[in-house]
């Protein structure tokens, strides 16, 4: 009787961690899928108004444009440790949002084959090290022939 009480425990236990694991894949991945949005709609924003937004609200409801809108809803941090938590602000050179982090210093399941766009998130040793953030590539300079 007493074998089978331990066997059960070992397998309440095994069970228990593969469901947290799964719970955690599952959150990566939904932190993967807000941050880009994030990131996305601030390259929005800044397509539109050449300025980052000066807050999250600003990717809702253009205050340029109250028609126009550069995120389908204010996505929450989805690692955060407690509910309402925000998203890290990263700033950008004019003050404005240039991206958003996780708060959360959690050590991630995923640490490669990331999509090429997050090839920098390769290795990060916790979750706050993925930046999402929307950085404007400089214009292409025409070359001149024989120059």
């Amino acid at each position: 009787m007493l074998a089978a009480v331990v066997i059960v425990g070992i397998a309440a236990e095994i069970t228990y961690l593969s469901t947290a694991r799964i719970v955690q894949a599952d959150r990566e991945a939904e932190l993967l899928f807000r941050g880009q949005a994030y990131s996305r709609a601030i390259a929005s924003y800044y397509k539109v108004n050449r300025s980052y937004p000066r807050n999250l609200d600003d990717l809702l409801v253009d205050p340029h444009s109250p028609s126009r809108r550069h995120i389908r809803a204010l996505y929450q941090d989805p690692m955060a440790d407690e509910p309402g938590q925000g998203w890290l602000l990263i700033r950008s050179f004019d003050g404005g949002i240039g991206g958003v982090a996780s708060r959360a210093d959690g050590k991630p399941i995923k640490t490669a084959n990331f999509p090429v766009n997050l090839n920098k998130f390769n290795g990060a040793k916790t979750y706050s090290e993925w930046v999402f953030e929307y950085v404007p590539q400089p214009p292409a300079t025409a070359s001149r022939p024989g120059g």
